[in-house]
């Protein structure tokens, strides 16, 4: 289990402290990682939505850090900074950077 987690940038010590019961905390995570924003996040950045898609990436990465998956995090927090600073030529690239960390976490916990 340590090195499933440890593959994706996990720190299964930690989660285990906030998180004593693991089924529960992959229950939460996989439905966390369901979160329609994940997929409606890009069609908001193709559409220069860009309030909508700050609005949506900040209630990720709060979720994302509460959870520890730091990884997924500290890649959604790059969109957000993207948004935030207006910085709308980099999001597309962060925005793919967060999706590929996201698909690889997600891949562990078969959601």
């Amino acid at each position: 289990m340590k090195k499933k987690y440890a593959s994706v940038g996990l720190n299964y010590d930690l989660i285990c402290e906030r998180y004593p019961d693991v089924g529960e905390y992959e229950d939460t995570v996989n439905a966390y990682l369901a979160d329609e924003f994940f997929r409606d996040l890009e069609v908001m950045l193709e559409e220069e939505d860009y309030a909508m898609a700050k609005d949506a990436v900040k209630g990720l990465y709060i979720l994302a850090s509460q959870l520890c998956l730091f990884p997924l995090y500290e890649g959604l927090l790059e969109v957000y900074e993207d948004l935030e600073f207006e910085m709308y030529a980099d999001v597309m690239g962060h925005y793919r950077e967060m999706m590929d960390r996201y698909h690889r976490i997600r891949g562990i916990f078969h959601a």
